[in-house]
C-alpha cells in the first residue's frame, strides 16, 4: 500500500479512550484483551485488529498498576470498526476482579513516522535474541522492507496458555509508507495482549526501559 509522505493510512486508526482511577495487577493483558471481547464480539474477526498497552501508568512496587488522569486505552482497529468500538465508552471492564471503567473514545489517525517506529514486545516464537533479529528479519524481507533493528530487553507476558516471550524492538531507516505499513499490519502475534503494534517514535535510543 504507497502513501504520501504526511498522508494517514486509509485502513486503520487508533481509537482513545479515557480512563477513570483504579489499580489493577502488572500482569493484566489478558484479562483486558478478555473483557474488550465481552464488549466488542466482532474483535477478533479483524487479524489486524489490536489492543495497544495501556498508557500512562503508575507502576508500584508490589505489581500493582495505578490509572491516572493521563491514562490511555488504545485499540488499533479498521477504519469500518471504528464507530463499533464506541461501545466502549461507558464500560466497566472486569480485569480478573479489579474494574476499569472506560471513558469517552476518539480516533486518532496513524501517521508516517520520520523514519523510526517501536513496539514494547514483538513476540516471533524465538527467545534467543539472535533468533529472534534473524526472524523478524525474515518476516521483515518478506514484505520487502530491510530496516535496521534494534532490540531491547527481553519483555515476557504471563497467561492461561503459558508465557509469552519477546523483546522491545525498535526499526529505523524506514521510508514514511514503510513506517505507516509497519503501524498497519505490525509484526508477529499476540495483537491483543499489545504485542507487535508500533508506533512513531521520535529518535534511536535505547528500547526497552
Amino acid at each position: 500500500m504507497n502513501h504520501a509522505p504526511d498522508e494517514a493510512s486509509a485502513a486503520m486508526v487508533d481509537v482513545v479512550f479515557s480512563l477513570e482511577a483504579g489499580t489493577f495487577g502488572d500482569d493484566h493483558a489478558e484479562a483486558l484483551a478478555r473483557a474488550v471481547r465481552r464488549v466488542l464480539p466482532w474483535f477478533d474477526e479483524e487479524a489486524e485488529a489490536g489492543i495497544l498497552p495501556l498508557s500512562g501508568l503508575a507502576h508500584g512496587n508490589n505489581g500493582v498498576c495505578f490509572v491516572g488522569r493521563r491514562s490511555r486505552l488504545a485499540l488499533r482497529l479498521p477504519i469500518h470498526r471504528s464507530a463499533s468500538a464506541n461501545s466502549l465508552a461507558g464500560a466497566r471492564l472486569d480485569l480478573d476482579g479489579a474494574v476499569l471503567t472506560v471513558g469517552a473514545g476518539s480516533v486518532r489517525p496513524l501517521l508516517p513516522a520520520r523514519g523510526v517506529v517501536y513496539s514494547h514486545l514483538v513476540s516471533v516464537g524465538a527467545d534467543d535474541e539472535i533468533e529472534f533479529i534473524a526472524r523478524c528479519k525474515s518476516l521483515l524481507a518478506g514484505r520487502g522492507l530491510q530496516p535496521q533493528l534494534i532490540t531491547g530487553k527481553a519483555q515476557e507476558l504471563r497467561t492461561a496458555q503459558g508465557v509469552v516471550r519477546g523483546f522491545s524492538l525498535m526499526l529505523h531507516g524506514l521510508a514514511a509508507a514503510e513506517s505507516l505499513a509497519m503501524q498497519e499490519c505490525g509484526l508477529g502475534a499476540h495483537r491483543m495482549l499489545g504485542c507487535g503494534l508500533f508506533i512513531p517514535h521520535k529518535s534511536v535510543v535505547a528500547v526497552g526501559n
